[in-house]
């Protein structure tokens, strides 16, 4: 088996992952669900040689791994944390930098940690359009086609999302508030 089918099979289990997670009610759910994705994706990336990317998610999967424990004990992610993961971010980024993508990966990496970090599931959906963007343009540059096509759904589950959160704010329902604990 190669390395591109195999990188591929774990684009599928990283995507039954990401799905999961966006049906999870609780915050320590969708972070525990998202350390699964993100290893996924950074084995998909390892396989590739798309080493930027393979940094950038396994910082996301360490990043949510400390927002699950922090999530699990009721408590909010400190901005120290967030600095944290950005600080690391840009130096793994810089580290592995390849060509414009690999800014790509680490730009996606970083708006990801801060729509993670803050409590608003609104701004959190909203931030994951360019998020998702940019992860579409980077599998189109390390010519992933099942990662195209599960960032391209995964834009439109976003999209529909937000649609559906302000129709719900408008008819009065707000049931999106805030990220439970």
């Amino acid at each position: 088996m190669n390395n591109y089918f195999l990188s591929q099979i774990f684009v599928i289990i990283a995507s039954v992952f990401i799905g999961f997670s966006y049906q999870a009610k609780s915050k320590k759910n969708v972070m525990l669900l998202c350390v699964i994705y993100c290893v996924s994706y950074g084995i998909h990336y390892l396989l590739l040689g798309a080493y930027t990317g393979m940094y950038m998610t396994l910082i996301s999967a360490s990043r949510n791994i400390m927002f699950y424990y922090n999530a699990k004990k009721g408590k909010r992610n400190k901005l120290g944390f967030l600095l944290f993961f950005v600080g690391i971010a840009i130096v793994a980024g810089v580290y592995s930098y390849d060509d414009f993508f690999s800014v790509l990966s680490m730009f996606a990496n970083i708006l990801s940690t801060y729509s993670i970090w803050q409590d608003d599931v609104y701004k959190y959906r909203k931030l994951a359009i360019p998020v998702s963007i940019c992860f579409i343009l980077y599998a189109f540059r390390i010519n992933s086609i099942f990662s195209i096509v599960v960032e391209c759904i995964l834009l439109i589950v976003e999209v529909t999302s937000i649609i559906g959160i302000k129709y719900e704010k408008k008819e009065g329902i707000d049931c999106y508030n805030e990220v439970q604990y």
